[in-house]
């Protein structure tokens, strides 16, 4: 099936001063609390999760929190996702230093598959930096994101079961659905 987050996948729950969001991203297998990796070994689920999510924080304000995390097993597309293991987050709150507008900004950050698929990590209710240009080169934040998805030593996956490599470019947007579900229309 194509964009099947099979083999597994983590859903990333987190809120903001105006709402609940959640943030999914596929993985390699997962079993027994350890994720594969692509060099054939394997890491802790929440020493990579957290690693991950801790790399995120720059690009939301003060006023995000990272709430919790549930990693679902789904061994082949035609399977149902299983949940199979879960855990909270202490301490992960947004960094970001000026985070400009934020109520209702995506950030889309894109990133090439060794498959040559697109990988996308959404981040709702982002920091802006009042800046909505797309960004075509990626800053420090951006390759530190980029360095951990794509380490061959952790499970992270793209939705095309390639492993993620090549920063493409990070957009910033409204998301029409949050400004409605805000009342901002």
């Amino acid at each position: 099936m194509p964009a099947s987050p099979a083999p597994a996948y983590v859903r990333i729950n987190y809120h903001s001063a105006y709402g609940q969001h959640t943030m999914q991203v596929p993985t390699l297998a997962w079993s027994s609390n350890q994720f594969t990796t692509w060099a054939s070994g394997s890491v802790t689920d929440s020493t990579m999760i957290d690693d991950l999510v801790a790399l995120l924080l720059p690009f939301y304000p003060s006023t995000v929190t990272f709430d919790n995390w549930i990693v679902f097993s789904q061994p082949t597309p035609t399977d149902a996702p299983v949940p199979v293991n879960a855990s909270t987050f202490t301490g992960m709150d947004g960094t970001a230093g000026s985070p400009g507008w934020t109520k209702a900004v995506q950030l889309t950050m894109s990133v090439r598959s060794t498959n040559f698929g697109v990988a996308k990590y959404v981040f709702l209710d982002g920091a802006s930096g009042n800046n909505f240009d797309p960004i075509r080169v990626a800053d420090s934040a951006m390759l530190a994101v980029l360095a951990e998805v794509a380490d061959t030593s952790n499970g992270w996956s793209a939705q095309d079961n390639g492993r993620p490599d090549t920063f493409i470019g990070l957009t910033k947007t409204m998301n029409e659905k949050l400004r409605k579900a805000y009342r901002m229309v």
